[in-house]
């Protein structure tokens, strides 16, 4: 995805809120979603699915089982998500910082 797909994916999303009369506290907590359900499909996708060991007979168990992740697993997701959550505190510090803007 190139910047440029992803400004216009912002600006969708941020047309979708205004229609709903966000408040600032539902963007916020719109933006917090957005980043456990992206660390979520992380850790899926981290783990290989496998049958779930209750489901089925044999090789014919339910698909999509993931089992825990292994430690190093979660230790790396576990400093990625440290690192997305310093990158976005950093952000929002800096926006402060720039004080009232008339065109945010």
């Amino acid at each position: 995805m190139t910047t440029h797909d992803q400004r216009m994916m912002l600006l969708d999303i941020d047309g979708i809120l205004t229609h709903h009369h966000a408040t600032p506290i539902d963007v916020l907590t719109a933006a917090q979603a957005l980043a456990v359900s992206a660390i979520g499909d992380l850790t899926n996708k981290a783990a290989p699915a496998i049958p779930h060991p209750s489901k089925g007979r044999g090789a014919e168990g339910g698909a999509g089982y993931s089992p825990p992740l292994g430690e190093a697993g979660r230790g790396s997701l576990h400093r990625f998500a440290d690192l997305a959550a310093d990158q976005i505190r950093a952000a929002l510090h800096a926006r402060i910082d720039l004080g009232h803007r008339p065109d945010w």
